[in-house]
C-alpha cells in the first residue's frame, strides 16, 4: 500500500483538507499505516500532478485559505484498480528480533531486560488497539455496518498481532529465567 493509496479511500468518501486527511489517518489507519503531515503534503500534490484529484481553495479571511481535495474520476479509477490487486508479501522489519538473533554474546540478565521492554511495548500496543476512543466511535457509529466492519478487521488484525507477540515473548522470558535453552520446537 502507498499514502496515495489511503488518501484515495479517505477522499472517496467526501472532499478533505491536508489537516483533516492528518486527523483521519491518525484516528484510523495509524496503526498499520502512518504518516506525518509533510508526507501527506507532498503526496497531495503528487496526486494532483497525476490528475487523481483537484484543490479547491476557500478563503477563510484573516487565516490562509483552506484547500479542500476532490477525488477526480481517474483517482477513483485508480482506487478502484488498487482495491482490487493482489498485494505481493511484503517483508516485515523487526529491529528487536535482530536483537534476539544476537542475545547470545549478552548475559540473561541484559537479555530479560531488552525482552520486558518489548513485551511492554506489545502490551501498550495492545491496550491502543482495545480501547477505542469515543470519538472513533461516533465517526463509526454514523457509518455503514458494513465499512464499519471492514474498518474493524483492520483493529483486530492487529489485536491478534499484539497477542502472539505478547504469547511468545512470554513464554521466553519465562524459559530463559528457568535456564530452559532447549532448542524451540517449530511449530507448522
Amino acid at each position: 500500500m502507498s499514502l496515495e493509496h489511503a488518501i484515495l479511500g479517505f477522499l472517496s468518501y467526501e472532499p478533505l483538507s491536508g489537516y483533516d486527511l492528518k486527523k483521519l489517518i491518525d484516528r484510523s489507519v495509524a496503526h498499520f499505516w502512518p504518516a506525518v503531515q509533510s508526507q501527506i503534503y507532498k503526496t497531495l500534490g503528487q496526486m494532483e500532478a497525476a490528475g487523481w484529484l483537484t484543490v479547491e481553495t476557500i478563503a477563510q479571511e484573516p487565516r490562509p485559505p483552506r484547500k479542500l481535495y476532490h477525488l477526480t474520476p481517474a483517482g477513483q479509477a485508480e482506487l478502484l484498480r488498487w482495491l482490487q490487486e493482489p498485494q505481493p508479501p511484503h517483508e516485515v522489519r523487526l529491529p528487536w528480533l535482530v536483537q534476539v538473533f544476537f542475545a547470545g554474546r549478552l548475559n540473561d540478565d541484559q537479555v530479560l531486560k531488552l525482552l520486558r521492554h518489548q513485551l511492554y511495548l506489545q502490551q501498550q500496543r495492545l491496550q491502543r488497539y482495545t480501547s477505542i476512543p469515543p470519538e472513533n466511535q461516533a465517526d463509526m457509529a454514523e457509518s455503514d455496518p458494513r465499512e464499519r466492519f471492514f474498518w474493524l478487521l483492520t483493529v483486530d488484525f492487529g489485536v491478534a498481532q499484539a497477542l502472539a507477540q505478547i504469547h511468545w515473548l512470554e513464554e521466553v522470558i519465562r524459559r530463559l529465567e528457568q535456564g530452559d535453552y532447549r532448542l524451540p520446537t517449530l511449530q507448522s
